[in-house]
C-alpha cells in the first residue's frame, strides 16, 4: 500500500504522517508492522523530495533524523486528551491540560518552564549551541522561530 502516493508538498505529507500515526500507532491499538512500513515510505518520499529540491544526500539525512526524533516524540505523547502541542523552531512545547499527564511528559524526557507555564522538549544537542535564559515569552518565540501547532493532536495549522 503506498501511503503518500502523488503527495509532494512537504506540509502536505507531514499532516498524512500524523493522521496515520494517530490511526496505526501500537499505543493507539495498531500494529507494529504496518508503523514501520509508514515511517518507512515516509522516510523515502521525504528524501525523494529534498533531492529535488538540490539537497546534498548529507543534507538529506541530517533532515530526516531532525524529523524522526520530533516524529518519535511526537508518537509519545499523541495519545495523551487536551494537550496542545507546537513546534517552534526544533523545540516542541506542550500547554493545554497538561496536569492529568505530567508524569507521563516528564518520562517521555519533557521539561516544565514555569515562566511560559508550558512544558518544553528539544534535542540534546541544541544545549551545545550557545544560548541564553532570556525573559522571551512563548508568543515571543512563536514570532521568532515560526511555529506550527497541533491542536488536541487533531489538527494541524502553520503559524508563521
Amino acid at each position: 500500500m503506498k501511503y503518500f502516493e502523488d503527495m509532494t508538498d512537504i506540509e502536505a505529507i507531514k499532516i498524512r504522517f500524523k493522521e496515520l500515526a494517530k490511526t496505526h500507532h501500537p499505543d493507539l491499538g495498531g500494529c507494529v508492522e504496518m508503523m514501520k512500513e509508514i515511517n518507512h515510505q515516509y522516510d523515502q518520499v521525504l528524501a525523494g523530495i529534498y533531492q529535488k529540491v538540490g539537497k546534498s544526500i548529507s543534507e538529506i539525512e541530517e533532515l530526516l533524523a531532525d524529523s524522526q526524533e520530533v516524529r518519535n516524540k511526537l508518537c509519545e505523547i499523541i495519545g495523551f486528551p487536551g494537550l496542545v502541542v507546537e513546534l517552534c523552531g526544533s523545540w516542541l512545547w506542550i500547554t493545554g491540560e497538561t496536569r492529568a499527564v505530567k508524569d507521563m511528559l516528564k518520562i517521555a524526557g519533557f521539561s516544565w518552564s514555569p515562566k511560559k507555564l508550558a512544558w518544553y522538549w528539544h534535542k540534546p544537542e541544541e544545549t551545545k549551541r550557545r544560548w541564553f535564559r532570556g525573559n522571551q515569552s512563548l508568543d515571543d518565540i512563536r514570532l521568532r522561530h515560526g511555529s506550527t501547532k497541533i491542536n488536541d493532536i487533531r489538527g494541524i495549522e502553520k503559524i508563521a
